[in-house]
């Protein structure tokens, strides 16, 4: 048996194999033996009949046939393991009918997965930054939690923004009805986007019991095709106007929201708490533009079989997602207004994202010896366990957390080398012009480490540095409170 494999630059490989007849009988003489234990003829046992009646009920070109089939099969596992193969996907077979007595030619095409080049990654260098958290970041969010405790206060006075107002709204296009509320409160703000932007300055001024026709024209920008830019006629009637009644900051308001026996005692809470989320995302963005710069630099070639089944495990990510939710992925499909086919399109550069990055880590990690033991993989079983998510011990279970696991670290890896300090003598503009062109790469950010180290679905996410959140009574994110269901949808 000649071999001969040719590696294409598609990341494909071919194999060409020549057999002599003598071989081809050989293998038919292996197929008869085989065939004759499974074959009933009659007058004969299991396994005793002469290979001419079997040929008589199989037929001769069966029995060649058989023993070419197992040819193949044999020729495609030798060359695989010789030549270190990964194929991606079934072979594509060109094999011609055989002529008795000929010698046997048959040729096969798979796509391989091909080994990253890396670059340099290890001159790579990033300024690990020091987060700082301002006065004025800490009494921004204690004046949102301020907000979180206020109390409403009704008041003989004309609406003004800030006020909480109840109202009966009833908006209508081209004689149409698109809303029609009855004692609906909600907040007036000096910004308002969507269908009922500029109906917060028409309040302004009222007083209750008052009611008001006005009409206004909705956003060209609104996302209802059939609505944006045209006129809304609005009839409205004023019931009730309330103002907020911010509570004082003082030890009783620390006490009230945190049992912290001083407000001084809060603000130090707070202070940690954004300290904590930024140092967080200061790690994660790190991470990303580590990661960015080391795909950047590498020689990656991909199968669009790869980017296939990535797109393909994206589907089945946000299926899951969306099974929460209670929303089929149809449903959803249904309201993007796309076919299953043209949302895969979309896809398919984050897929290529992820793959390179997925692929890139798992050279890192051969190259820096990373790899993970069985004590690692039973934390992982043991946390889930003691979160009351206990996972399934499986052997597919066990094999992509090792996966995600051995990603993970090789990432940290890789952001432990590039932060450490510039050694002595190395030349401080060649770190700098590093860092400007890792910075400068193109693409987009990468993703976070949940993205970069995709495993099965509880895994998700799994980070070695991941950080505690932050007390959610504490950190609230800044927010402008939209109005209520009068129709804000």
């Amino acid at each position: 048996m000649k071999v001969t494999v040719e590696k294409l630059p598609t990341s494909e490989a071919v194999l060409e194999v020549d057999l002599t007849w003598e071989e081809v009988e050989k293998a038919s003489d292996k197929a008869y033996r085989k065939l004759v234990q499974q074959v009933d003829i009659q007058g004969f046992r299991r396994g005793k009949a002469p290979r001419s009646l079997l040929e008589r009920k199989l037929g001769k070109e069966y029995i060649y046939q058989e023993g070419l089939d197992d040819l193949i099969s044999e020729a495609y596992r030798e060359a695989i393991q010789e030549h270190h193969l990964t194929p991606l996907a079934q072979p594509e077979l060109d094999a011609p009918m055989f002529e008795m007595g000929q010698p046997y030619h048959f040729r096969l095409k798979v796509p391989i997965l091909t080994p990253v080049e890396l670059g340099d990654y290890r001159s790579l260098h990033f300024e690990d930054e020091e987060v700082m958290v301002t006065a004025e970041e800490v009494e921004r969010e204690l004046e949102a939690l301020r907000n979180q405790q206020a109390s409403w206060q009704k008041v003989e006075r004309p609406a003004q923004i800030g006020d909480r107002v109840t109202v009966d709204l009833k908006l209508t296009v081209e004689g149409r009805t698109i809303s029609d509320y009855k004692d609906n409160p909600f907040e007036l703000t000096a910004e308002r986007p969507g269908l009922f932007a500029g109906m917060d300055e028409q309040i302004v001024g009222m007083q209750a019991g008052e009611s008001k026709s006005f009409t206004l024209t909705i956003p060209s920008d609104y996302g209802n095709e059939e609505l944006a830019g045209k006129e809304a006629h609005y009839e409205l009637t004023l019931h009730q106007v309330e103002e907020k009644v911010l509570p004082e900051l003082d030890d009783a308001f620390a006490a009230r929201v945190g049992q912290y026996e001083t407000l001084e005692d809060l603000r130090k809470v707070i202070s940690d708490a954004i300290q904590d989320r930024k140092e967080r995302q200061k790690r994660q963005e790190l991470r990303d533009k580590v990661l960015e710069a080391v795909v950047a630099q590498s020689k990656i070639v991909l199968h669009p079989v790869l980017v296939r089944e990535e797109v393909e495990d994206m589907l089945h990510e946000l299926s899951h997602m969306l099974e929460r939710q209670r929303m089929s992925l149809d449903q959803y499909l249904l309201l993007m207004r796309k076919s299953r086919e043209e949302y895969m399109k979309e896809l398919e550069p984050d897929a290529e994202r992820r793959v390179k990055q997925q692929l890139v880590l798992d050279e890192v990690a051969r190259q820096e010896g990373i790899e993970v033991t069985p004590e690692e993989i039973e934390s992982v079983f043991r946390m889930y366990a003691q979160a009351g998510q206990p996972l399934q011990r499986s052997e597919g279970q066990i094999r992509a957390l090792m996966i995600t696991l051995r990603r993970e670290k090789a990432l940290s890896r890789l952001v432990e080398l590039a932060t450490r300090p510039v050694e002595e003598g190395q030349q401080e503009g060649e770190v700098h012009g590093e860092q400007a062109q890792s910075e400068e790469a193109p693409g987009e950010a990468a993703a976070s480490s949940a993205e970069a180290t995709p495993g099965p679905e509880p895994e998700a996410g799994q980070s070695g540095e991941a950080a505690p959140s932050a007390p959610a009574t504490i950190v609230v994110e800044d927010q402008e409170a939209p109005a209520d269901s009068g129709g804000q949808q």
